[in-house]
This record gives structure tokens, C-alpha cells and sequence, in this order.
């Protein structure tokens, strides 16, 4: 079931939109001002945000761009809502991030269809485990980086041998795994990285990092380090001890390896690359060999070209 969050501090339109939201298969939750709106966006992490401009503590616009400086929030969308019909309202709006702007008095059935595209280009665009965006947004942004010739690094992992460990502990463990994965990458492009590097999902054990830190060795190796220290919260002591876990398929027992990276850097120059094919696809096959080296070695590798 889809959540939406209301922020609004007009009692009788927050029932309102309750009513209707609820009629449409929403959960809603609500918020009152400002300060309490954003607070209530990091507790439920609503598909998307309803916002009022004008509320106490903290205006929508506050909202919005706070909003937008979160990683882990910055994409959900929002719509906003207002009493004053100033362009300049609405231009301020869009500048800080709104993805619509709907003037008062509200029709509900105008605002639900509205919440539903939004909803629906919001996935088509980011991943609905892990609210990274995906493949779609990361090939975009290796194209408009290649047309402007900058500087940057496209750091691809994988998590190798994640199929049988679905097969073994169940497909609810496997997304835990991939959202510990995504909130260590987090942790790490935050603290290491640089202020412009995007985190990105690209399909079920495999993500990518756009870089422009002056040097990627510490992130990389951040990122290995805490990745093995994910073995007690991911595994159970006898798998641990063994080094090793035992899935079946087709009724036959399988020994696998226990979880790797693989950590493809490619290094984008100025001049190096004139389209962004050859950079999608040189990062492709660049992966696929560093996964081969995990096999053969089960270790953690990292090749960076």
C-alpha cells in the first residue's frame, strides 16, 4: 500500500484529503507544521509528500529544501499546495524542488490523479527497495557528464554469489541484505566522497557510484571494510565458521561461496571517452571480469582501469 504524507496545517482539508486518500487504497499520515512534517518524512518515508506553503515552525518551502539535501530522502517526491496564486510562489517552488504546485481550494480526485503519476514516475526512475534511483537515471547522468567532458569515476559493485543466498536464506533476507548494502554505501559516499557523488541502484545486487573525489581509494576501501563486517548481522555462526553455506536447487544440495565484492573503477578523463556508450559499456565488461576474479579467488577484488 502506497503512503502519503500530508503536511498541512488546515485541520479541515488534512480530513478531507484523509478521506479521499483512504478511498483510493493510501495510508496517510499527517503532520501539523513544519518542523513535525520533516521529522515524520525520515520515521515513515512516504511514497510521496503533500505540502503546504504557509505553516507554523517551518514553511513548505523550509520543507522542501532541507528535503532535497537529504541523500536518502532528496528524490520522493512533492506536491505543493498554497493559498496564494503569486507566480513567484510558485516559481520558488519548482526552484527548490517541487515536482508540482496545486493552488487552494483543493478537488481531491484533481490532486489523487496527480499523486498517482508522480508515484508512478518516481519508480520508474528509482528503486522501490532501496530508494536509490536506477539504471535510467545513472545512464543519463554518464551522458550529460561525457557531453560537458568532465572529470569523474563510475564505481561499479556487485554482490557476488546474492542468487544462492536468496535460494538459501529466502528472498526477505536477500532485500535486508541489499538495504544494509544501500545504507552502508550511504554512509560511506557521505563521509568519504564528494558532495556532488551519486549513489545509484542499478538491479537487484548491483550498484554504482558516480565519483568526483580527488582520489577513490578511500571509498573503496570503506566500502569493503564495512562490507565485511556485515557477516554477523547476514549470516548464522555455523555459516560463518564453515565458510561456506549450502543452498538447494532442484532438490540438490549446492556449496557456495559466502557473499564478495566486486569493485569495477573505471576513470573517466577529459577526452578519454567521446560517447557514453563506450563508457556504459567498457564499466559493463570491466565488471564481469572482476566477478570472474571473485570466483576463482573467492575474495573481495577491486580493478581499476
Amino acid at each position: 500500500m502506497r503512503k502519503v504524507l500530508v503536511i498541512d496545517d488546515d485541520l479541515e482539508l488534512q480530513e478531507l484529503l484523509k478521506f479521499s486518500f483512504q478511498h483510493f487504497g493510501y495510508d496517510v499520515y499527517q503532520a501539523y507544521d513544519g518542523k513535525e512534517g520533516l521529522k515524520k518524512i525520515k520515521e515513515v518515508l512516504p511514497d510521496i509528500v503533500v505540502l503546504d506553503v504557509m505553516m507554523p515552525e517551518m514553511n513548505g518551502f523550509e520543507v522542501i529544501e532541507e528535503l532535497r539535501k537529504d541523500p536518502e530522502l532528496c528524490l520522493i517526491p512533492v506536491i505543493m499546495l498554497t493559498s496564494l496564486s503569486h507566480t513567484r510562489d510558485k516559481i520558488t517552488g519548482v526552484k527548490l524542488g517541487a515536482d508540482e504546485y496545486i493552488v487552494k481550494p483543493v478537488e481531491p480526485y484533481e490532486l489523487i490523479a496527480r499523486v498517482e503519476g508522480l508515484i508512478k514516475r518516481y519508480y520508474e526512475n528509482v528503486n522501490e527497495l532501496t530508494r536509490l534511483p536506477g539504471l535510467l537515471s545513472f545512464e543519463n547522468q554518464i551522458k550529460e557528464l561525457i557531453s560537458t567532458e568532465k572529470n569523474f569515476y563510475v564505481i561499479n559493485l556487485d554482490i557476488c554469489n546474492f542468487k544462492p543466498y536468496n535460494l538459501r536464506y529466502g528472498y526477505e533476507q536477500g532485500d535486508r541484505v541489499l538495504k544494509l548494502f544501500a545504507g552502508m554505501l550511504r554512509s560511506v559516499v557521505k563521509s568519504c566522497g564528494n558532495d556532488k557523488d551519486t549513489l545509484y541502484h542499478i538491479e537487484a545486487d548491483n550498484f554504482s557510484i558516480i565519483s568526483f573525489a580527488t582520489k577513490v581509494e578511500p571509498i573503496i576501501e570503506n566500502i569493503i571494510s564495512l562490507f565485511d563486517t556485515l557477516s554477523t548481522q547476514i549470516y548464522d555462526e555455523e555459516t560463518i565458521k564453515n565458510g561456506y553455506f549450502v543452498y538447494k536447487l532442484n532438490d540438490i544440495e549446492i556449496k557456495s561461496q559466502l557473499l564478495k565484492l566486486a569493485v569495477a573503477v573505471v576513470t573517466v578523463q577529459e577526452g578519454k571517452y567521446t560517447h557514453y556508450a563506450e563508457v556504459l559499456t567498457f564499466a559493463k565488461e570491466l565488471l564481469s571480469f572482476v566477478k570472474q576474479q571473485v570466483k576463482q579467488t573467492n575474495e573481495n577484488k577491486v580493478v581499476q582501469k
